[in-house]
């Protein structure tokens, strides 16, 4: 299992709980590599067709750039390794989107993770920044990007 797979997979899971009603149950999942996990920091060019209006993190080393096309809508998914902290690399990448008019509409936060949803008139953007569990130094860093009209409110 690459590690890329992992944060795509948390990205997704993320972004499929939202935020708000306290009366669900929490999600809780266990992951089991069933091989030796990967680890490498082997990075990779941003596919030429992520948008080239929206920013990623500044020095992120690319480690997994996915298109995923659907039906009706293409999602693009982007992983990487920061060498910073979580928090102050989370931060940074809020304030860029801040000043694109992005509108943060979730967001679930500890002291060492941010996991957020936000919008903009084209963009919805799902991205989690948490300390490497596998390096155990830097962070892992998930964003995926859906064309705002493919995102249904509710």
């Amino acid at each position: 299992m690459r590690i890329a797979a992992l944060l795509v997979a948390i990205s997704v899971l993320v972004s499929a709980c939202g935020g708000g009603d306290d009366d669900k149950a929490p999600i809780t999942t266990q992951l089991t590599a069933s091989g030796p996990i990967d680890i490498s920091l082997d990075p990779v060019e941003l596919s030429p067709e992520f948008p080239t209006d929206l920013p990623i993190p500044v020095d992120l080393l690319i480690i997994g750039s996915e298109v995923l096309e659907g039906e009706s809508t293409t999602i693009f998914e982007v992983t990487g390794w920061h060498a910073g902290e979580s928090m102050l690399v989370a931060g940074d990448y809020l304030a860029v989107l801040d000043e694109l008019g992005f509108e943060v509409t979730s967001r679930d936060q500890t002291s060492d993770k941010l996991f957020f949803n936000a919008e903009s008139a084209d963009w919805f953007v799902s991205a989690g920044f948490f300390p490497d569990p596998i390096r155990l130094e830097g962070t892992s860093v998930g964003i995926t990007v859906v064309p705002i009209g493919a995102v249904s409110s509710g």
